[in-house]
């Protein structure tokens, strides 16, 4: 799996666990490879589909009908295997925006 939409959003969940789509989307929209959270939203429903990745309620949902979602990675689809450079890659971005959101946390 070369460096694309789907192994940026399955490295991110391997790498940090289940996140919210809100959360994955500070992470992803780094990399350049989604035009905006609804195309983001659109993808990842594929991969629910799919069965690459899982969806349930997340226990930060405070209403119920609105609902936040967390999604993670099925470690037993072999759709899934990320090769150790793309997932470095992956690593290496992530790496960056924890440094730069500690920092911008520290300053207020």
């Amino acid at each position: 799996m070369n460096l694309n939409k789907n192994s940026i959003v399955l490295g991110t969940l391997l790498l940090k666990g289940p996140l919210t789509r809100q959360n994955l989307w500070s992470y992803v929209s780094k990399f350049n490879f989604y035009s905006g959270l609804t195309n983001l939203k659109t993808n990842m429903d594929r991969m629910v589909r799919e069965n690459r990745i899982t969806r349930k309620v997340s226990p930060l949902t405070k209403v119920k009908g609105q609902e936040i979602f967390e999604y993670a990675i099925v470690q037993e689809n072999e759709r899934n295997n990320i090769p150790k450079d793309t997932l470095d890659k992956i690593k290496t971005e992530i790496d960056e925006f924890d440094k730069l959101l500690a920092q911008t946390t520290e300053n207020k």
